[in-house]
């Protein structure tokens, strides 16, 4: 016992001595790393915390409360373009719509940038999804998903998914939160739209499909969670490590799925294969697999199940906290609430949809997602590809390969006042069309050649989802538990503190 004592003591001695020196080397090699960078970037106004990588102004980005603020706050110190340090990195935060849109064009033209996943985020997404892959093969898997992600492909499931989600808010007799109803709203319409409709019914009435399903719902919930938390997969019971647990079960059901699949395309006649005649994403996936020669032009098992999951992660979390918001802005704002009701009553009493109403309901939440935009920022590394950077003008100069760049979305939809004049004011009729002028250019699902690929089967959701709650014939009206936080912060996406207690109160009729 007394020698390992002393051999304890030996072991905190040197650790204590040695872990500072480690430290202060890897620090010192840090900065002169990144003094070089900034040689490269001094003609771009900086935070003075930017001089320290190891810190910078990782906390701020990255704090819950501030991640917007941060970004108006920057704004206001810098101007639109600022260098700082993020995650070990220095980085160049670009803001404005204007400047935002050079970057974008530029991105697309060059592919020089790449993405900017922690280890772990890649691995729960999976090396295959195309948020963590990058140049060509990020536009190859894109090329495959695009055209199975069109929101005319799935109204069954989307309908079918607003038609519970109506029912089961009129079921309420209490208070209740919203942002849990959205939730398992923005979850049901995903993966009706993986299952496809018929099998996500036939696993309901099946008890043991049934079990399944529950299963699946469950984990996705454990495996969102593992998202947010610390990078400790290997250590038992933490958020982490039952998140991989929990994405292996969804991949062994996912993968049972396509097997079945496969055997449906296979008995099928070739000429009888249409992909619109198919019901799920799945089947549109492997059909476009199946039917295509070319190895460099097809999805693989694992890819189809990497990029489910991180069409489901993007598809809940994002557009449940645009509906939160949305129903949040239409509690306090009356006369926007009495506006959209009567579109959607004109086209109630004309018995069909008209471009009036949904013009309106799509310009409505164009303008809840600039004023609470629930992905505040997107970053990406600049790749050496030959494109010798990212060039921000004659004011800014080039930023080199091995920066991080980010889109500041939070900041230019917030707070640019050239492109959003009073962007303070909750004004949705900067979104409908005005003859002669430039449309509006909505940020809120980041840009260039990463932009959000299911942003239009969000939108498409939402507008549903909106489109029956306002209904004066099916719809309801809620009001706001007065004792709650409305406090918004990042959980990811954008929600209030509480939840959005609400309660129905009667029909709109």
């Amino acid at each position: 016992m007394h020698d390992d004592d002393g051999e304890d003591r030996i072991f905190i001695f040197l650790k204590a001595i040695c872990f500072p020196i480690i430290l202060a080397v890897a620090s010192i090699l840090l900065l002169r790393t990144n003094a070089k960078k900034q040689e490269s970037s001094s003609s771009i106004p900086g935070n003075p915390r930017g001089k320290y990588p190891l810190l910078g102004d990782t906390i701020d980005l990255l704090n819950p409360n501030t991640m917007a603020s941060y970004q108006v706050s920057s704004r206001h110190k810098h101007g639109p373009i600022w260098r700082t340090s993020v995650l070990f990195n220095k980085c160049i935060f670009v803001s404005g719509a204007e400047h935002l849109h050079q970057l974008s064009k530029q991105e697309q033209l060059h592919r020089n940038t790449t993405a900017c996943f922690p280890p772990h985020h890649r691995a729960l997404f999976g090396h295959h999804s195309v948020l963590v892959t990058s140049g060509e093969e990020h536009a190859r898997l894109r090329s495959l998903i695009n055209p199975v992600l069109q929101p005319s492909l799935y109204e069954e499931e989307i309908r079918m998914a607003v038609t519970s989600f109506v029912s089961r808010c009129k079921n309420e007799k209490d208070y209740f939160p919203l942002v849990d109803a959205f939730k398992q709203f923005t979850l049901s319409v995903a993966l009706r739209i993986v299952l496809g409709e018929y099998r996500w019914q036939e696993w309901m009435k099946s008890d043991n499909n049934n079990t399944r399903l529950v299963a699946l719902l469950d984990d996705f919930s454990i495996w969102s969670k593992g998202l947010l938390s610390p990078p400790t997969s290997f250590i038992p019971f933490t958020a982490s490590y039952y998140a991989m647990k929990a994405r292996k079960r969804i991949r062994n059901i996912l993968l049972e799925v396509i097997e079945e699949e496969k055997e449906v395309l296979n008995s099928r006649d070739e000429g009888s294969c249409n992909r619109n005649q198919k019901k799920s994403l799945i089947e549109r996936l492997l059909h476009a697999t199946t039917n295509n020669a070319a190895a460099n032009s097809s999805l693989t098992e694992e890819a189809i199940v990497d990029n489910i999951f991180t069409l489901v992660f993007a598809g809940t979390d994002t557009t449940a906290s645009v509906l939160t918001s949305a129903f949040f802005e239409l509690a306090k704002n009356d006369e926007v609430r009495e506006r959209l009701q009567a579109c959607v009553e004109k086209e109630e009493l004309a018995e069909n949809n008209n471009d009036a109403a949904d013009e309106a309901l799509r310009a409505f939440l164009s303008e809840v997602q600039r004023c609470y935009p629930a992905a505040p920022f997107t970053m990406r590394n600049i790749a050496d590809t030959g494109a010798n950077g990212i060039d921000l003008g004659d004011k800014y100069g080039r930023v080199p390969p091995g920066f991080n760049i980010t889109y500041a979305i939070a900041g230019t939809l917030l707070d640019d006042k050239v492109s959003y004049p009073n962007p303070s004011k909750f004004d949705m009729d900067r979104w409908l069309k005005k003859k002669d002028s430039k449309p509006t250019q909505n940020w809120a699902f980041g840009g260039g050649c990463r932009t959000c690929p299911g942003r239009f089967l969000s939108v498409a959701e939402s507008v549903a989802l909106l489109r029956a709650v306002l209904s004066r014939k099916h719809g309801f009206q809620w009001t706001l538990r007065r004792d709650q936080d409305l406090n918004f912060s990042y959980t990811p996406g954008y929600f209030p503190k509480d939840g959005l207690m609400v309660k129905i109160e009667t029909k709109c009729s």
